[in-house]
């Protein structure tokens, strides 16, 4: 019983973290900031890379590669 409470609150944690780093990324792209952003992520099988992106889309990213993470932990147990 506490292992599943301890994984819906670390998804909902997530959640929170992945929706305010959306947030912040939709505010930066927004206010237009720039610069070079490099990226790079490896899993087995693939990769993902995002080159020259807007430091405002990285973070949106991001967000919602945590939250699609978060939701798979928390479906798959």
């Amino acid at each position: 019983m506490d292992h599943a409470w301890i994984s819906i609150v670390a998804a909902v944690g997530a959640f929170f973290v992945s929706a305010l780093s959306i947030y912040l990324g939709y505010r930066l792209f927004l206010a237009g900031a720039t610069g070079e952003f490099k990226f790079k992520a490896s899993m087995s099988g693939g990769s993902v890379g995002f080159e020259s992106v807007a430091p405002g889309l990285a973070f949106a990213f991001f967000g919602a590669g945590l939250a699609f993470w978060a939701l798979y932990r928390l479906l798959a147990h």
